[in-house]
């Protein structure tokens, strides 16, 4: 069970060999790990144990584009609530609402950054008025992904 909370900080090359393969494909066994690595199997296994204990290793998952699974509209959508009450409201909602991918409280003017994936814009707009509900909200449409993602490399 990862240790969440808890920090650590003692990543060294090895380990960070071992994420750079993981994050770019999380399919790879121990074996296959300690050949691209130079590491035998068994240092790799216990090494990806401590980062998935620790939770530096958070899950394994598949990268779905949301366009091609169906969802045509990804947008961010930035709130700012009447207080702390409705911040926590605005989390919940997150939480139990499938087309919110991510849920971030940030600091600054706005309490809580979204990420929604939905199939058309009039699937976003029942989840905006609700949003509204808590505060006040601003919705960016993605029109493309250059960069949908990238790995965690080395600081």
């Amino acid at each position: 069970m990862a240790v969440y909370g808890e920090r650590m900080h003692n990543l060294d090359d090895w380990d960070w060999k071992l994420l750079g393969l993981l994050q770019n494909d999380a399919r790879l066994g121990y074996r296959e790990l300690a050949r691209q690595s130079g590491l035998s199997a068994a240092t790799v296994a216990s090494r990806v144990r401590r980062m998935e204990n620790t939770g530096v290793i958070a899950g394994y998952h598949a990268k779905v584009d949301p366009r091609a699974a169906g969802y045509g509209v990804t947008a961010f959508i930035v709130v700012d609530t009447n207080g702390r009450r409705e911040s926590f409201r605005v989390a919940e909602l997150a939480a139990e609402t499938p087309a919110v991918l991510e849920d971030h409280r940030v600091t600054g003017s706005d309490d809580h950054v979204l990420k929604v994936a939905v199939a058309d814009l009039a699937d976003l707009e029942p989840l905006i008025d609700k949003l509204n509900e808590f505060g006040r909200s601003a919705t960016t449409i993605v029109l493309s992904s250059p960069k949908p993602w990238g790995p965690l490399d080395k600081p």
